[in-house]
């Protein structure tokens, strides 16, 4: 396995989380797939593509609990190319990202605000929504998110 720098996708949840521990230690590990869209084509189509996200102790319970399928989230992390051989004897390579921080953009885009849960040891967290405050971007237009002067998404 190697890992290369740092990415920031954001995509919709389309295989919700699935938390289980580690045989040997007992640590908490969630994965889950967000479909990753690409730019539009010149004829206008999109192609839409998996992206397996993966998250570990705290992080990894608070994804489980609070993050479903269809919601709309942004990964920070790592990017991770692993290599391995199927059953059938054929080399593959997947690829996945190990995240460091997960927010769920679901609220925001529909309206609220977000709110900070307390860091773990350096690792970020999910992101719950507030109660509305004032009129927010529209659903589509993350820009407009991004920018916010309330607070970084990240």
């Amino acid at each position: 396995m190697s890992s290369l720098s740092k990415i920031v996708v954001s995509g919709r949840v389309i295989r919700p989380p699935e938390k289980r521990f580690t045989p040997n230690t007992n640590v908490a590990v969630t994965d889950f797939t967000i479909a990753v869209e690409s730019n539009p084509r010149q004829d206008g189509t999109v192609e839409s593509h998996p992206v397996k996200i993966i998250a570990w102790r705290d992080l990894a319970e608070r994804l489980a609990q609070d993050v479903k399928k269809g919601d709309l989230v942004a990964v920070d992390g790592r990017l991770q190319l692993n290599n391995y051989t199927n059953s059938e004897g054929q080399r593959r390579r997947d690829v996945e990202v190990e995240a460091n921080s997960v927010e769920n953009l679901t609220q925001i885009v529909n309206g609220g605000g977000a709110a900070s849960a307390p860091a773990d040891a350096g690792r970020s967290v999910v992101r719950a929504a507030a109660k509305p405050s004032k009129p927010e971007a529209a659903p589509d237009d993350l820009d407009a998110i991004f920018a916010s002067e309330d607070e970084i998404p990240f």
